[in-house]
């Protein structure tokens, strides 16, 4: 592992606030894994294997949105809603997270 949970964890804070603004807070937070091998559902490495680190981010109604952060680059890579729609997410030079697109 490149990056400790903790750290994880502060990325997906900055991540979530940037992509939710006003309705994300500290504690939508569920849980964090880590996983050596994931096959990733999205983006320039799409179906190949990866160590990435998993956010359960609380989502509408209980139920649980996932936040995909590369244990390589510290980035993230796609956010997973309960519904299984993928969004791509990008950073504009000044620092900022935005989802890209859908799959």
């Amino acid at each position: 592992m490149n990056y400790t949970e903790e750290q994880i964890i502060e990325k997906a804070k900055q991540v979530m606030e940037d992509l939710r603004e006003e309705y994300y807070s500290d504690n939508c937070i569920r849980r964090v894994f880590f996983e050596e091998e994931k096959i990733l559902l999205s983006g320039e490495n799409k179906e190949k294997l990866q160590a990435v680190w998993s956010v359960g981010i609380n989502s509408f109604f209980d139920n649980v949105d996932f936040l995909h952060i590369s244990d390589e680059t510290g980035e993230p890579l796609y956010y997973q809603n309960f519904n299984t729609f993928v969004f791509n997410i990008d950073k504009i030079p000044e620092g900022k997270y935005f989802k890209v697109n859908e799959e």
